[in-house]
């Protein structure tokens, strides 16, 4: 499969998870008032007014923040991360590596991850075996490897996107 093909899936893969994110945040289910306090949604920043309870409920979802800055800052991780999730999706098909499951049974079972490095503003793959960090894709070493080349030779981008201060 050639990169116009994979990029062809992704762009698929996006406007699917753009969709979704468009019901998700519909403004009828955010556009709520209350007494007191503001949280902020992440992807729509709409302050929100609640009640010391209602704040807790809310943060404890997962989607919302309790400042601006952060709501931006994971905004933009969280669509990085979508992008990176859309690129693996579409190289382990390429690869046919669809069957492969990261087995943290299995210590013997290398797992690969992307990083970028800002020193020298390239991405690499790194394995580990046992270690599991909370947030990161794991993927078989050849989708780790093909992933790299793509981002690195800059077929594709992960933060494309300037989310800037909205409100």
């Amino acid at each position: 499969m050639n990169a116009n093909k994979i990029n062809e899936q992704i762009e698929k893969l996006e406007q699917a998870l753009a969709k979704l994110k468009a019901e998700a945040t519909a403004p009828s289910q955010y556009e709520i008032e209350y007494e007191a306090g503001s949280t902020n949604l992440i992807g729509s920043y709409r302050t929100m007014q609640g009640n010391s309870r209602t704040h807790t409920n809310l943060l404890n979802t997962g989607r919302y923040r309790s400042t601006k800055k952060f709501a931006n800052e994971h905004l933009q991780t969280q669509t990085e991360m979508m992008r990176l999730g859309a690129l693996v999706e579409a190289v382990t098909i390429e690869l046919g590596m669809v069957s492969w499951v990261a087995d943290w049974n299995e210590g013997r079972q290398y797992k690969h991850y992307v990083f970028y490095d800002h020193e020298d503003n390239t991405y690499g793959l790194v394995w580990c075996q046992e270690v599991r960090i909370a947030g990161v894709i794991y993927m078989p070493q050849k989708v780790a490897e093909r992933v790299c080349e793509i981002l690195n030779n800059k077929e594709y981008e992960l933060s494309g996107v300037n989310y800037g201060d909205r409100t």
